[in-house]
């Protein structure tokens, strides 16, 4: 490497710790706090880079993990990374794409990604050179490492691919990457290699995601060489074949048009494949097809093909994983309780306790401890299979041929529900679900009698049964509570009175199941009005359910109980029901030790019931309160000694504040006494400094919602808390990861501001000023609304607490200001920010006189001025107006430049 000259001493040390990180019984977490104190040394990545780039000789994985310690280092850090150090970087690590070691050569392809993520390819010329010439090159590992290379930044940062280069870069033949690298990516889909010929493929098809125009202008090259591969040997080949024309139906269905019926046939074929990979790919195409724009008519005739080939797949194999965990835990479960023990937690379900893991993981490495990490992280998200494809493919087709499909569909189902085999009974159940809203109206008087059928599966022998029956009730969930309004509530009695047996049935995949229908049906209805009768037996069910459910189908649980929380409010201020379920949630938080990451979904379910129980859960406050406190405390030491990661801390930090916002959202001033006997301000001054945007959101949310309910125990804090507020508003600070902890600052400046005074508001005022213009003032669209609006909604209200100093700089924001509060909808907030703006013109009515129609038009955005105060004021604001521009000759001008419609509101308003 030019102009770095490592020393053999740093050389062999650095090797060292490299070899130690592989050596069986070495230390590891003491090898990893080495390698992390070595980022104090300057050259630290320069010698990584060396290593990496110019270690022949040593072991491959040596060299691979310097690798991937220097990725992790440019991730995190390319920002303070020297020019010159940069330059070195990226020249070392170009030979390496062409290597002959594969780790090697992809561990380079993965730095390099990292540093265009950075710095954009536009900064890398050089790159786009080498990648041209390693695609064309005829060493099959220059080529290989290339196009791996491509795929990564296909997959990871596309637009780089489509971005300007500088003057001169495009001369290897176009202005953008794409230009350059696309007809090389093209050319390889005839490369000798399947694996090449498949990836090639496959990073087309990422592109495929921003259509560059240089895909767009070799498009027919493209078809032709998917069409050519279609019936490769490679089962990889074929399926990034069925995934390319599937990208192509959805982005140049005209292109396919006159090959429609072909492809059909094909992708028919295809979904029959006996790699379900192939199939799997396949499947997708009759989703596609309905979202395309595609000609429907030309599916039509083939319907009573595909039909029975989805139906097919629907069925579970005779091997599914999934049914034979379900049929493990089913044994077990009836085993435990014909001898009179309660049903056993399943083997996810013991507790794993965190296990810190160092920095400088390598990617392999890290992968897997991530898989082995608590993997209720993850159970909740279905394994996208054939199954399920299929199903999908059903229900979109019901939705666009609707009950045309009927006649295919129910003699299959019909037949299916009759044979002896579980697994077909049950694939005729899901077929039930899939078309439940695209045939909708064909089935209408078939559902009285099929929800009589559907009701006494829930009883099934078969626990996979249970499950699906419980999750098409759900789909059916809308009719019920329709019928039930009309007063037939005889299927919706059944049903619920199945569910909520089920909500305590053996097997956890059950449990699940009812759990997340019981929830679609909340959310379905008014529940105040279609689930009163039913809610209390559920949350009795729920509550036992705290006592018996593994920590899988716990979360569903918590999930369910929010879902009631959020959905009936009311019911959970009635003391009666409060105390079906408050004592076993408050139970759960008392007996779940510190560091258990159940307490991360528990105290996510406890905020939302205590936000609407109010002073219902009065009496177990105090514990829970202090809980939180504890919780934070314990997760800031364990980050600061290292127990924890920080991301880890965080989590339970953030939970913890969100349930004190809760508290205070639900027992408003009754929370006063606590904070006043606790550490709670310190804690939320630290909080909204801290680096984690995530603990500076939560910390935001839960300083305005102190502010309502006991702003004096802030108000000594008040100049720090100001401080942190502002600064989170910079725009600097203000980015995609950082949105939600602005806007909650934007939002508790404005809690805030209504209760302090004008004199402890002065301070801080023409800061805000500055910043929530600069919010104002860019262009629509650029930033989240909530956030403009928030931006709209505090600068008025401390325009109302303090409008003195504001008032005279009124011309320079007044026109965005008042564009911003036009779209908010009415409320209190909008109330506060019209009192602002009306004592700011009180002392500056010259400050409107640049946006005069602007003013107008917030002004008649209201619905309905509510506040007496506030519509008085808007009054005289208004006839000050009139008489002072009538007096100059110019009112009938300044009404000529309102819409009529602006005109005739603002007049009725206002008595003009």
């Amino acid at each position: 490497m030019a102009g770095f000259s490592p020393t053999q001493e740093g050389i062999n040390n650095l090797v060292q710790l490299l070899t130690d990180v592989h050596k069986p019984g070495a230390n590891q977490g003491e090898v990893y706090s080495q390698l992390d104190r070595c980022k104090a040394v300057p050259d630290f990545n320069n010698y990584l880079a060396f290593i990496f780039a110019s270690g022949e000789g040593l072991p491959i994985e040596v060299r691979q993990t310097a690798g991937l310690l220097l990725k992790n280092n440019l991730r995190v850090s390319w920002g303070g990374v020297s020019e010159e150090l940069r330059t070195h970087i990226k020249a070392a690590l170009l030979p390496v794409l062409g290597h002959a070691s594969r780790p090697l050569r992809h561990t380079a392809g993965t730095c390099a990604v990292t540093i265009v993520a950075h710095a954009g390819m536009g900064a890398w010329p050089e790159l786009v050179a080498a990648l041209a010439e390693g695609l064309g090159a005829s060493d099959m590992n220059a080529v290989e490492g290339s196009l791996d290379l491509v795929h990564k930044i296909a997959e990871d940062q596309p637009l780089q691919l489509d971005a300007q280069m500088a003057a001169g870069v495009g001369s290897a033949g176009g202005s953008r990457p794409a230009d350059v690298l696309v007809p090389r990516v093209l050319a390889l889909l005839g490369a000798p290699s399947p694996d090449l010929r498949a990836l090639a493929v496959s990073t087309l098809n990422q592109l495929a995601n921003i259509m560059p125009a240089a895909l767009l202008t070799n498009m027919d090259t493209f078809l032709q060489g998917l069409f050519t591969l279609a019936m490769d040997p490679s089962t990889a080949v074929r399926k990034a074949v069925c995934m390319g024309l599937v990208a192509m139906l959805l982005a140049v269905p005209d292109r396919l048009e006159p090959s429609m019926p072909d492809l059909i046939e094909y992708m028919l074929k295809a979904t029959q494949d006996k790699d379900e990979g192939i199939a799997v790919e396949a499947c997708e195409f009759w989703t596609a097809f309905c979202e395309s724009e595609a000609d429907k008519d030309v599916l039509r005739p083939f319907l009573p093909r595909v039909v029975p080939v989805l139906f097919k797949n629907m069925a579970y194999e005779e091997f599914d994983e999934e049914v034979q965990e379900a049929e493990e835990l089913e044994e077990k479960a009836l085993a435990a309780l014909a001898g009179g023990g309660a049903a056993p937690a399943d083997k996810d379900d013991e507790i794993k306790p965190y296990i810190h893991r160092g920095a400088g993981h390598g990617e392999e490495e890290a992968g897997k401890a991530d898989e082995d990490d608590d993997d209720d992280d993850t159970d909740g998200v279905a394994h996208w299979n054939l199954r399920r494809s299929s199903a999908a493919g059903l229900d979109m087709l019901s939705n666009h041929f609707g009950d045309e499909l009927l006649p295919i569909i129910l003699p299959v189902v019909q037949a299916r529900l009759q044979e002896a085999d579980w697994r077909a009974r049950e694939s005729a159940i899901l077929a039930l679900g899939a078309v439940s809203q695209g045939c909708a109206t064909g089935l209408a008087p078939y559902l009285p009698e099929m929800v009589g059928m559907l009701a006494p599966t829930l009883k099934d022998q078969r626990p996979m049964v249970r499950c699906i029956s419980c999750w098409v009730l759900g789909r059916y969930a809308k009719w019920l509570l329709e019928r039930a309004d009309g007063g037939q509530r005889g299927e919706l009695d059944a049903v619920m009175a199945g569910l909520c047996e089920r909500l305590l049935d053996h097997n956890r995949r059950v449990q699940e199941a009812a759990c997340s229908t019981v929830a679609t049906f909340l959310e379905e209805g008014e529940p105040e009005r279609h689930m009163v009768p039913y809610l209390p037996a559920v949350l009795g069910q729920l509550a036992a359910a705290l006592q018996r459910y593994g920590r899988k189908a716990m979360r569903n649980a918590y999930d369910a109980i929010t879902t009631v929380a959020e959905q009936a409010p009311a019911l959970l201020q009635q003391p009666a029901v409060a105390q079906i379920i408050l004592p076993p949630l408050f139970h759960k938080l008392d007996t779940l030790p510190d560091g258990d990451r159940e307490l991360l979904p528990l105290t996510e379910c406890l905020t939302a019931v205590v936000s609407k129980a109010g002073q219902a859960a009065e009496a177990y406050a105090a514990p829970c309160f202090f809980r939180c406190i504890g919780l934070i405390e314990r997760a800031e030491q364990a980050a600061q000694s290292g127990a924890f990661d920080p991301d880890e801390a965080a989590g339970f930090i953030v939970c913890a504040l969100d349930l004190i916002s809760g508290m205070a959202e639900g027992l408003g001033v009754s929370i006063e006494s606590l904070v006043g006997r606790s550490p709670l301000r310190d804690i939320v001054v630290r909080c909204v400094k801290d680096p984690d945007s995530d603990i500076r959101q939560s910390g935001f949310a839960l300083v305005g919602d102190l502010a309502k309910a006991c702003a004096p125990h802030l108000k000594p804090a008040l100049a720090q808390l100001m401080h942190s507020v502002l600064y989170n508003l910079d725009p600097a600070m203000i980015g995609q990861h950082t949105l939600s902890a602005c806007n909650n600052a934007a939002w508790c400046m404005g809690e805030l501001a209504i209760k302090c005074t004008a004199d402890e508001l002065k301070p801080f005022v023409l800061q805000a000023l500055e910043r929530f213009a600069m919010i104002l003032q860019v262009p629509t669209g650029a930033l989240p609304r909530s956030l403009v609006e928030n931006a709209a909604i505090t600068l008025g209200r401390l325009a109302w607490v303090c409008p003195e100093p504001l008032a005279p700089h009124a011309p320079a924001f007044l026109g965005p200001w008042c564009a911003a509060l036009r779209g908010i909808r009415d409320d209190i907030e909008k109330e506060h920010a019209f009192l602002g703006l009306c004592a700011l013109l009180r002392l500056n009515p010259q400050g409107a006189g640049g946006c005069f129609t602007g003013l107008c038009e917030a002004i008649v955005s209201w619905q309905r001025v509510a506040c007496e105060g506030l519509h008085n004021e808007l009054i005289q604001l208004m006839q000050g107006y009139k008489a002072q521009l009538s007096s100059m000759g110019q009112w009938e001008a300044a009404m000529g430049s309102l819409s009529p419609a602006v005109q005739q509101k603002l007049s009725a308003m206002c008595h003009l």
